[in-house]
């Protein structure tokens, strides 16, 4: 039991744990669970990376997965990971999306959006309390039916809960005083104590109300986990009480996806990649100036090296168009290319041609650690991290992924890394098999399922 006398854990050792043991009955061969999941293949978006994985790993064990997800719109459709619901034994159950579109997309071009976006900005609040952002608080009486349905009719005795949003994990305890289920809440990010998802624009009423959400929620659930060991730190220190619920559900490595690891091809050329979300607006056009400014510096102080270095973006979820522009102004568009995202397998056979892999957290995420981290380790290829300092930056050090460069250092450090004056040493003998996707399944229904 943690206690206040008890020396908290360092985040490293946090993250090795992947579950804590429960004494409850195991779960039965073949028996059905229900996933709750806003975000979820097709409906595009990393937030539905996670639990497809899981859901196809617990099929391929026996297990019926029903997973309820936003059905969004059309335009919103297009994941890089739908292919992992072609197992038979996963279900999906769609549910009208019902929040307006327009208070989340980006950019906002039109004079409808805009006029749109102002209107729903004030009557949206007026319909809900709490954080009119999430965009589940729109999706109580349509989730709470479907969901009793599904448990009524398949005899579901275990509801997995995953957010942000986190208005959902409120939903599953409802569902628990309902039907008397084990709930299980999964949570992707931080909540309360975090500025993600517009809650640091909340009024303080509203601000309130998200903490009794939170308190319920680690009141009521029988299982509380995260993929990040930060998050799990924070719940433990805020609630010591509840604090054996809590532990680490890490992101997993899935061979499938990954193919097999590649030795360096030394032929001359420096490659790197950067594939996925461009996070946190300013902070990222200052990462992206200063990486332009990195291979100007390239350019002037060795361009023999110069013409044998590239970079090429595949950007998922962000328009590019700005930056496009920026690197033809700049004449760096042959060296920093910009290509349309990419289905995962193909990405990561990508990665494995290059020399590194760079990834850029802003930093209000410093501490958040990522799937993409093990995977890339995974394929031998050293990590760039591009950010502030904390748990990421302690993880690629400690781990021996790569490097970590503070944003204001990129374009003093990249340059020497790209004419190799400077040389990124990995561990290549690390064991991963804690991290595979079978493995972490079968944690989690020996350890965190009834």
């Amino acid at each position: 039991m943690f206690n206040g006398k008890q020396e908290t854990p360092s985040m490293i050792e946090i993250a090795t744990r992947c579950c804590v043991p429960i004494l409850s009955p195991p779960m039965r061969p073949n028996e059905p669970i229900l996933i709750i999941s806003h975000t979820f293949p097709p409906y595009k978006g990393i937030g539905g990376r996670r639990w497809a994985k899981f859901s196809k790993a617990l099929a391929k064990r026996g297990h019926p997965v029903h997973v309820i997800h936003s059905a969004g719109a059309e335009n919103l459709k297009g994941s890089l990971w739908t292919a992992d619901l072609a197992n038979p034994g996963i279900q999906v159950h769609p549910l009208p999306q019902r929040y307006p579109t327009v208070l989340f997309k980006r950019p906002l071009t039109s004079i409808t959006d805009k006029l749109l976006y102002r209107f729903w900005k004030m009557v949206i609040p007026l319909l809900t309390r709490g954080n009119w952002l999430d965009k589940t608080v729109l999706w109580h009486d349509q989730l709470l039916a479907s969901a009793s349905q599904l448990i009524n009719e398949h005899g579901i005795r275990n509801v997995i809960v995953t957010g942000a949003p986190f208005r959902l994990f409120h939903y599953g305890v409802q569902l628990k005083r309902k039907h008397g289920i084990h709930l299980v809440c999964d949570l992707r990010d931080p909540w309360t104590w975090h500025d993600g998802y517009g809650h640091g624009s909340l009024s303080a009423a509203d601000q309130a109300y998200e903490a009794e959400l939170e308190l319920e929620m680690m009141r009521e659930a029988d299982r509380i986990t995260s993929p990040h060991p930060s998050v799990i730190e924070h719940l433990r220190e805020h609630y010591p009480g509840h604090a054996t619920k809590c532990s680490v559900l890490g992101h997993a490595i899935d061979p499938d996806e990954l193919g097999t690891p590649q030795p360096p091809r030394n032929d001359g050329q420096f490659r790197m990649i950067y594939a996925g979300s461009l996070y946190g607006a300013q902070e990222a056009d200052a990462y992206f100036e200063e990486l332009m400014k990195a291979f100007e510096t390239l350019h002037s102080s060795n361009p023999v090296a110069w013409q044998h270095t590239y970079l090429d973006l595949y950007i998922t979820g962000h328009g590019m168009d700005h930056y496009q522009d920026l690197l033809r102004s700049r004449s760096l568009n042959e060296h920093i290319r910009i290509h349309a995202p990419l289905p995962a397998v193909e990405v990561f056979a990508k990665i494995a041609e290059c020399d590194a892999v760079l990834i850029f957290i802003p930093s209000f995420n410093k501490d958040l650690l990522g799937t993409k981290f093990t995977e890339i380790f995974h394929l031998r290829r050293p990590v760039i991290h591009v950010g502030a300092q904390g748990a990421v930056s302690e993880a690629i050090s400690s781990r021996r992924l790569g490097v970590s460069i503070p944003v204001a250092k990129l374009a003093e450090e990249l340059p020497r890394i790209m004419s190799g004056e400077r040389v990124i040493g990995i561990d290549v003998n690390v064991d991963l098999s804690a991290h595979m996707l079978d493995h972490i399944t079968a944690d989690l229904v020996r350890e965190l399922l009834v």
